[in-house]
């Protein structure tokens, strides 16, 4: 790959809008480990979030680099991508059943049932309304 396209890419991907992860350690000492969610591997600590995201962000176009000359499919970020709504779940016959006994319980049907406790367990205030199609 030419060095001219290479930056061209870099330059795409680095401007995307990555969703980035700060979390507080305490296991040896109190620091900070920032990552992106989307892209494996791309992790920084510092002794204040600042630090972290700092870091992080001087090393990203660097793996950006390493991961297209050595091929790696790029993910893009969570924000940019298309989610139809629509989820296949398995599960077991019984768990199944026992849903819908729950769901008729509540005067409801199966699938804002299991809207409304998938949403309560993301930790969401307001219980999205779904529409059935």
């Amino acid at each position: 790959m030419k060095a001219n396209e290479l930056k061209q890419k870099v330059d795409h991907y680095v401007n995307l809008p990555y969703t980035i992860a700060v979390e507080r350690r305490d296991d040896q000492g109190t620091y900070y480990v920032a990552r992106y969610f989307e892209l494996p591997h791309l992790i920084m600590t510092g002794d204040t979030p600042e630090e972290a995201v700092r870091d992080l962000e001087a090393e990203k176009r660097e793996w950006f680099e390493f991961n297209i000359e050595q091929g790696n499919k790029i993910p893009l970020p969570l924000k940019s991508r298309k989610y139809s709504g629509k989820i296949i779940l398995r599960m077991s016959p019984n768990l199944h059943e026992h849903l819908i006994r729950l769901a008729e319980l509540q005067g409801t049907s199966l699938n804002n049932f299991m809207v409304k406790a998938v949403a309560q367990a993301a930790g969401y205030e307001e219980v999205p309304v779904t529409v059935c199609k």
